[in-house]
């Protein structure tokens, strides 16, 4: 079997007649397209820095486009680089069995990449394949590599000598530096940077802006969790998860509203905030928004979070920040306690909304319905304050 053909073959991937530079992707398995670890693998790929080529003039390269066969023979070298960078992944040894030659890969749990053949696949397909001779814990590969120096046949002729002895590790340690390197300039910051961001907020829900606001990796900003800054007490977590789950009930049971502090967060911050500032004073509400600039005039993105103590806390962006970085980005206009939240909804009634616009009359969120204008024609009604009545009173229940 071809190796283009058994590319194919472990992922149940379908050679392609048109739009034939998918057949050189990365092939990822269907059973594995939202894996978390797919995401991490994939983010610590965009970082990985320039790798020399062997001695035979091929270029190493962990393919995610434009895949290469003769790549396939270096497959000692790929899994011990990968592996000495994302801990997640044992080295495995194996044999092809239609072949008889060693050949290596990467595994976690079922889950299988061969950087070699550029694939991500199940154990089940691939180990019909290849036959495991044995397995390098991700804990011991550092010492298989000072205790080999297995990667020095890829760069130099013949036996190595006495001052070669730490080619290998040497080799590993530089590539493991740079990769550090390429990580951490993504939380660097400067005016340019700042300006860049702003340009461009939207693009992958916020991910650029709520990177450099928490010092994360992007795979991990993608997870269903809240982010935080290296800088913050990560106790604050524990204060969080106590009434997010009551939140998420109360909302559901009485008023059959989806708010979720882990999933889904984007576009809901007004009712994140402002549930989380009744469940708990300690955290106030603040209003304001956030300014940006698209390709023709410049444009104000309404917003509503949390401050606590020094910190700030974006149910709806999902992280955790130092006041003074977050409003680098994001002007606050409005702060409101406990007390004035419960204030503000008894005039408003059931409008989990950006307070001072609404009240007095300008869109929020750019709705230009007419059901809207009604509703702010009702400020102050008997209405309304039966609606926000309500609401606290189910608070103090829940609560």
């Amino acid at each position: 079997m071809s190796i283009e053909n058994l590319r194919y073959n472990l992922t149940e991937h379908m050679k392609r007649v048109m739009f034939t530079y998918e057949n050189f992707k990365l092939l990822i398995h269907p059973e594995f397209f939202t894996s978390d670890l797919v995401e991490r693998l994939e983010d610590d790929l965009d970082l990985m820095p320039e790798i020399p080529s062997t001695i035979d003039d091929c270029e190493i390269k962990f393919y995610r486009y434009d895949y290469k066969e003769n790549i396939y023979t270096k497959s000692e070298l790929l899994v011990f680089i990968l592996a000495s960078i994302n801990k997640e992944f044992d080295i495995y040894k194996g044999i092809d069995i239609t072949t008889g030659k060693i050949h290596w890969f990467l595994k976690n749990g079922n889950l299988i990449y061969d950087p070699s053949l550029a694939v991500i696949t199940s154990d089940n397909l691939y180990l019909k394949r290849f036959k495991i001779l044995r397995v390098i814990k991700n804990e011991d590969v550092l010492n298989y590599i000072k205790e080999n120096n297995n990667l020095y046949r890829f760069y130099h002729k013949g036996l190595f000598s006495k001052k070669d002895n730490n080619f290998s590790i040497d080799f590993i340690n530089n590539i493991k530096s740079r990769f550090k390197d390429n990580v951490e300039k993504q939380y660097e910051l400067d005016d340019d940077k700042i300006d860049d961001i702003k340009k461009f907020f939207w693009h992958n829900y916020f991910l650029k802006f709520r990177q450099v606001l928490t010092c994360e990796r992007l795979s991990v900003l993608k997870e269903n969790k809240i982010a935080i800054h290296p800088s913050v007490d990560k106790s604050i977590l524990d204060d969080i998860s106590k009434y997010a789950d009551v939140i998420y009930d109360l909302m559901k049971t009485e008023y059959d509203t989806h708010v979720n502090y882990y999933h889904g967060t984007i576009g809901n911050c007004y009712a994140l905030s402002i549930m989380f500032n009744l469940f708990n004073g300690d955290f106030k509400l603040i209003q304001g928004g956030i300014p940006f600039v698209d390709k023709s005039d410049g444009n104000f993105y309404q917003h509503s979070w949390l401050e606590y103590k020094d910190v700030v806390y974006d149910p709806a962006l999902r992280i955790i920040t130092p006041k003074d970085l977050y409003y680098k980005f994001v002007e606050k206009h409005d702060e409101y306690s406990r007390e004035d939240t419960e204030r503000m909804l008894k005039r408003i009634g059931f409008n989990l909304t950006h307070f001072k616009d609404f009240l007095n009359g300008v869109q929020v969120g750019k709705d230009e319905t007419i059901r809207y204008r009604s509703l702010v024609n009702r400020v102050d009604s008997d209405e309304f304050r039966e609606e926000g009545e309500k609401l606290l009173s189910l608070v103090k229940l829940y609560r």
